[in-house]
Formats: C-alpha cells, structure tokens, sequence
C-alpha cells in the first residue's frame, strides 16, 4: 500500500479528509483487515512525513537565525516573535527538557558552528577565550579567581575536550588556541601558587 494511500486513510479516519480524497477512497480498493489494522496505529509513512517535515521546518529556521546573526552581529532576538520561541526551544532540547524531541548530531554540530549561545545572555565561545588571553596577558598565568566565570569556563573547556556527557566536544581549532597560550588540561598535578 502507498504512503499517500496510507496518509489519506487515517486522515479520513481522523475526520481530516477532504472531499476529493473521500471520493478517491470510496473508488478505490475496498478496506481490508490489514488497513483497519493501519488506522488503528501511528502510521510509518505519517511519522517519516512529519519528521521530513519537522528537519524542514528546523533547517528554515537554523538559515534564518544565520541570517539575523549575519546582519546583527549576535543572537539576541526581540520578544515575542517565532525566532525567538524556536531559539528558547533549542535550548530546552540541549538541557533534555521533558517533551522535547532531542537535537540530532547534525543539528547540536551547526549549532555549535555557529557557536550558537546554549544559555540565554551566553557569550561566544571566541568571547571568553579572549577574556582568557587578556587575563594571561594582565597576570602572567591562566588560573583564575576560583568559582569565577572564568574559572568556570576553563572547567568547561576541560570536560568538552574531554567529550564528557552534556558537552559539545572542542573543535580542533579551539584546542591549538587554548595549547598555543598553555592552557593546562590536567589539573591532577600539585598546583604551586607563587603570587
């Protein structure tokens, strides 16, 4: 049985049908026990169908989201507007938040290209490394007041390296930065602070 076949018999039987597809069934093959049984599940072919069209929707509004970053220079897009709830929307889905269909891989990697800020009010990743060069650039050394943003973020950097769960891995340009200013990834060693 075809997929529009399928599609047009659970509409019908949803009461969703148009008039042209009521007529079309009606000239069709009569039902048998293997349709009513279709109508009585979720069918394949309208799950494939809406998640075609739920990755249509999602790489719309990725472009779009592009767009804006490409023309003003962040993402903080203004309440309310659909930009805005999708934007929310993504986040909830990288936190796991019930009820939200995860992001694929192929969407958590554009996100993170982009370097798509995952909290709301995030700075960019390339922000904080530039706090991080200055802070060397001030003092001398990478270890920064503890439980500072700062510090917090160096922490971060070591556990994407890491791929630690919840983490977008590091891409291998942001290693060579950080290996290029002597950020220290292992932190087990005995630390002496001569300041």
């Amino acid at each position: 049985m075809r997929c529009s076949h399928l599609l047009s018999l659970i509409l019908l039987q949803l009461g969703l049908g148009t008039a042209f597809q009521q007529r079309r069934i009606a000239n069709s093959v009569a039902f048998t026990r293997t349709d009513e049984r279709v109508l009585q599940r979720p069918s394949t072919c309208l799950w494939q169908a809406n998640r075609v069209d739920r990755q249509t929707a999602w790489n719309d509004k990725y472009q779009e989201l592009v767009d804006f970053y490409e023309k003003n220079g962040h993402f903080t897009v203004k309440k309310p507007s659909s930009l805005y709830t999708w934007i929310a929307t993504q986040r909830r889905k990288r936190r796991g938040t019930e009820g939200c269909i995860p992001h694929t891989d192929e969407q958590t990697r554009l996100l993170d290209e982009i370097e798509f800020p995952w909290g709301s009010g995030e700075i960019t990743w390339n922000d904080k490394y530039q706090e991080l060069v200055e802070f060397k650039k001030k003092h001398g050394h990478l270890r920064a007041e503890y439980h500072s943003s700062l510090d917090y973020w160096q922490i971060i950097q070591r556990r994407k390296r890491n791929v630690m769960k919840g983490h977008s891995p590091l891409t291998d340009d942001q290693v060579r930065l950080l290996d290029d200013i002597d950020f220290q990834w292992d932190t087990t060693r005995q630390t002496t602070w001569n300041d």
